[in-house]
């Protein structure tokens, strides 16, 4: 096994090496079309001129205008040859100084050929005759014999790069033979490996068909638990239906039963409320104690449902927004007196940390209301006296005037990690006993959260147990919906939930 993947590595070394080779000749031929091109294209200068001259001669002899043809072609084809030498001696220096002198010489041969024109057109064609045999033919000579130098010295470059292409394909030849003869004797060591692989492949084909009934009674077996399955994710789903759509009508039933909810409970509440102001006075301490019993269990009910009927009517879509300009401040200081009353019985300091200036923003003032009573509300209830409820309003950091969110910290009992992701939900609270403790249907937050969903805003919680809680309502777009001017506070439109 080991004297294999040697000879196999060799095999590839030696493959690698001819490849090499193979490509080196490759490179070498194309240098070598590439000296015959440019030799091609040189000598094509040089017959470009040569034409010139010789129409131009046939002119001055004949006098017959068209015999300057060569010379206009010439003219037109020299800049393309030379273009054409420029970009193929790129890289030789020595060459790129002959061409330049090659097309020196050669403008100006064919400005002098241009030129003997015009003398035989004004001063006649004698003239312009005993002209060329003079200056022009000095011009001509240097011109060929510049056009020679550059031949020579890519002929010689030819002659290296044909060398060396012969080389590179005696050692492609010679790489490609040692290939072959590892190739043979790799051939041999295979054709022992798999007439051995084969005897192994047979012993393996029979235990596959020992084991092959046993396999298709496991498949069998297995189709019948993933039709079970199915059967049961079906079930699952139409329960899910249901589900939702019960679900679905409990919402509108008790978004539609707010009205014959609330007011039989607002009659016994004001009912009870004027029976208590005992204006004849016949009601003794007693029974004034069990009316102030009835009026504030029955504001406690009437605060529940309301609750259930807020948080229903969001979920039945039946909610809208009215958007305007708001101002954060106002609404965060309004909100703290609001709840004042409250912390200073419970022995809690409020407080509101409000960037000055600050941009207004454009949302739902008495939802966002509802939303920072019910945060508010709950700081201070799970806040013990002594402690502290700050209502923070947070500003980006690109425009510090522009609000992005707001914060409601408390120094309360915390909630505990494994509570967090489930206080949003309906009828939950921080922990089992909170409810024995503080009381509280637990639905403020689920309608906090509804609220702000429908707001698009976001609301998040962070806590630690004993230390207190940080909620977090950050605004859309990071307070992209600020921004806009406040000269005109009366601008509203609605959008459906």
């Amino acid at each position: 096994m080991l004297g294999f993947g040697v000879t196999l590595a060799i095999l590839i070394g030696v493959m690698a090496y001819a490849r090499a080779r193979v490509i080196a000749v490759d490179v070498a031929t194309e240098w070598v079309d590439h000296t015959h091109r440019v030799i091609e294209t040189i000598a094509a200068v040089r017959t470009q001129v040569a034409d010139a001259q010789v129409g131009q001669r046939a002119y001055l002899l004949t006098g017959d205008r068209g015999q300057l043809a060569p010379y206009r072609a010439a003219v037109r084809g020299v800049d393309t040859s030379l273009a054409q030498l420029h970009a193929l001696m790129a890289g030789d220096a020595v060459q790129q100084r002959r061409l330049d002198t090659v097309q020196a010489l050669s403008y100006e041969v064919l400005a002098e050929l241009g030129k003997l024109t015009e003398v035989a057109e004004t001063r006649g064609r004698g003239v312009a005759v005993g002209a060329m045999r003079g200056e022009s033919d000095s011009l001509v000579r240097q011109f060929q014999a510049a056009t020679a130098r550059m031949s020579a010295g890519e002929r010689k470059l030819l002659v290296e790069r044909a060398e060396r292409q012969v080389r590179e394909r005696q050692a492609a030849r010679i790489a490609v033979v040692i290939g072959a003869i590892i190739i043979f004797f790799l051939a041999i060591a295979a054709a022992v490996r798999v007439r051995s692989a084969l005897e192994v492949r047979a012993r393996a084909e029979a235990e596959r068909d020992a084991h092959a009934t046993a396999l298709a009674l496991q498949s069998r077996e297995v189709e019948a638990q993933n039709q079970e399955l199915v059967a049961q994710g079906e079930a699952l789903r139409r329960a899910t239906d249901q589900a939702e759509s019960a679900n679905a009508a409990k919402s509108v039933f008790l978004a539609q039963m707010s009205h014959e909810l609330r007011t039989p409970l607002n009659s016994v509440i004001g009912f009870a409320n004027i029976v208590r102001r005992n204006p004849r006075g016949v009601l003794n301490a007693t029974e004034l104690t069990y009316l102030e019993r009835i009026a504030e269990n029955g504001q406690q009910l009437l605060h529940t449902i309301n609750s259930i009927l807020d948080l229903s009517k969001i979920e039945a879509e039946q909610e809208s927004v009215e958007l305007e300009m708001v101002s954060l401040d106002a609404v965060v200081r309004d909100v703290l007196a609001q709840l004042e009353p409250q912390a200073a019985v419970g022995g809690v300091e409020v407080l509101a940390e409000l960037p000055a200036p600050l941009a207004a923003v454009v949302t739902d003032t008495e939802k966002l209301r509802r939303v920072l009573i019910n945060l508010v509300a709950n700081a201070v209830k799970f806040t013990r006296p002594g402690g502290r409820v700050v209502v923070r309003v947070e500003t980006g950091a690109r425009s510090p005037t522009t609000p992005v969110a707001i914060s409601v910290e408390d120094t309360g009992i915390g909630i505990a990690p494994d509570r967090l992701a489930l206080i949003f939900e309906a009828f939950e609270q921080g922990d089992v006993g909170v409810n024995r403790e503080y009381g509280g249907t637990g639905l403020g937050l689920s309608i906090s959260r509804a609220l702000c969903r429908l707001l698009q805003c976001e609301l998040t919680v962070s806590s630690t147990v004993g230390t207190g809680s940080v909620f977090r309502v950050a605004l859309p777009l990071d307070g992209a919906l600020a921004s806009l001017p406040t000269a005109d506070p009366t601008r509203r439109r609605s959008l459906s939930s």
